[in-house]
């Protein structure tokens, strides 16, 4: 990362059952995402995992969107170690059952993707002004 701005405000840290890698409001409210999640639903809980969240990258089969993996606001969740296969139109459990936690905190859910994407989730950029105050 070459932004001394942005790199500053990239923060690692243990979000429930894994650790994450991103700007640091996006995981601040990803923590709070997931202790509500856990709190609400301990079974579904105990079997998330991640796939990623920093990633400097493009948007899969773009040649000049940026990601928002690459900001660090976005991660991919398993359920059980599984991924879920991108543009299937199907969906596992535990992501329906987290999506709810995610709303409430302002994140956009990929299974609502012109192409579904259901282990995406990435914070609004509105949500993102109003977490840094700009």
């Amino acid at each position: 990362m070459t932004n001394r701005g942005l790199k500053s405000r990239i923060v690692t840290a243990n979000v429930g059952s894994f650790r994450v890698t991103g700007l640091d409001v996006a995981v601040a409210s990803l923590n709070r995402v997931m202790a509500e999640f856990r709190r609400a639903d301990p079974v579904a809980f105990a079997s998330v995992g991640t796939a990623g969240m920093l990633c400097a990258r493009l948007v899969r089969g773009s040649q000049k969107s940026v990601s928002n993996h690459a900001w660090g606001t976005a991660i991919d969740l398993t359920f059980d170690g599984e991924v879920d296969p991108r543009g299937d139109g199907k969906v596992q459990a535990g992501l329906v059952r987290a999506y709810r936690y995610f709303h409430a905190e302002g994140w956009y859910w990929g299974a609502g993707f012109s192409r579904e994407d259901a282990m995406h989730f990435e914070l609004a950029e509105e949500t993102v002004r109003r977490l840094l105050g700009s």
